[in-house]
């Protein structure tokens, strides 16, 4: 059966539905400021107040400071995985973590023959908005937001990237996830979930990664 996923380069149909998501995903806030109450406007690093029990993401801006250790004071983003690069003590899992998670984990492993007695402060500069990111054989790879308040599957993540290519694989599409602090790949049949109402959808959370693969016949 044709799949009702777009090829790059086939129905004008495609092109103005996906400008016209390209177009609502525009300015839109992201989960993890939603989160929290609060946006931060701007580049610039401007702190705010947040619940201890907000949940690093991906991207999220953090200033994390030792009391007394002005050599260990740094301002860095999450990568993609979650992580940070900190002084001494080399690379940390934050992400899914809270606040108070992250300061305590930080703090135990400075004290592990670092710095005695180690008081750490974490503070939340600025929010990542929800976004994916999709690469692979698609027309236009790229991050994208995904609108407040919304659901997107990830039949949609692929429309708003412009529709599979002609050398996609369409039944081999990954989706790498942040889940509980550790990366989880989910393997999915974007092409059959486009064909058939029987085949539940997959949604697509902030912070996934997807990649649709390269069909080899």
């Amino acid at each position: 059966m044709q799949s009702r996923l777009p090829i790059a380069g086939g129905l004008s149909r495609t092109g103005r539905l996906g400008a016209l998501v390209a177009a609502m995903l525009a300015g839109a806030m992201g989960w993890c400021a939603a989160q929290s109450g609060a946006a931060l406007g701007g580049g610039g690093f401007t702190a705010t107040a947040v619940s201890s029990t907000y949940t690093l993401c991906p991207y999220d801006v953090v200033d994390v400071s030792v009391y007394n250790e002005e050599d260990l004071h740094t301002q860095t983003r999450l990568g993609a995985d979650g992580t940070v690069l900190l002084p001494l003590i080399g690379t940390v899992n934050l992400g899914g973590k809270t606040v108070v998670q992250a300061n305590d984990l930080i703090r135990a492993k400075y004290a592990q023959g670092f710095v005695k007695d180690p008081h750490v402060l974490l503070t939340v500069l600025q929010y990542r908005k929800s976004t994916f990111s999709i690469l692979g054989q698609v027309e236009r790879p790229g991050i994208y937001e995904i609108p407040e308040g919304t659901h997107m599957s990830i039949v949609d993540a692929i429309l708003v990237a412009g529709g599979f290519t002609r050398l996609a694989s369409q039944n081999e599409v990954k989706v790498k996830r942040m889940v509980k602090g550790k990366a989880v790949v989910f393997k999915v049949k974007a092409g059959s979930m486009a064909d058939s109402s029987d085949v539940a959808p997959f949604e697509v959370l902030p912070g996934d990664v997807i990649k649709v693969n390269e069909s080899w016949w």
